[in-house]
């Protein structure tokens, strides 16, 4: 009876664990920025789900974004503010990247061992911004 007990247990964690990373809002959103921006806290990996990543085998996190502004050719005052997002890992990953504080957000899907860019907004003598994003979990 406590062999079976000690089998159940674990696969019920596993469970509970898939049921609760159904939706973008399971954790706290990652946050970055331009380079010339403000400061930004460093994010290690987590136990909780706090900040939930796709990880590697390795334990790195899957996704690499940046975030870069690029001058109209027309108007150098005006900035598309561009997110660029890799994915190292071979499974498809999900996810809402949104100016940071904002309800201004773009969804993104990057296939595996891809890169994708997608422009967040359109601003004028803005330079340099701030983002957040959430991965999403099957």
């Amino acid at each position: 009876m406590i062999r079976v007990a000690s089998a159940l247990i674990p696969l019920f964690a596993i469970c509970s664990v898939a049921f609760a990373q159904g939706a973008f809002d399971s954790s706290r959103p990652t946050v970055s920025g331009t380079v010339g921006g403000p400061t930004l806290p460093n994010f290690e990996a987590s136990g909780s789900t706090e900040v939930l990543r796709h990880r590697s085998p390795l334990g790195t996190p899957c996704l690499g974004v940046l975030g870069n502004s690029r001058p109209h050719t027309t108007n150098p005052n005006l900035y598309d503010n561009v997110v660029i997002v890799t994915n190292s890992c071979p499974q498809r990953i999900a996810l809402r990247v949104c100016y940071y504080g904002s309800d201004e957000c773009v969804a993104m899907e990057v296939p595996g061992n891809e890169r994708k860019e997608a422009v967040l907004g359109t601003l004028p003598s803005m330079k340099d911004f701030r983002f957040e994003f959430r991965e999403k979990f099957f």
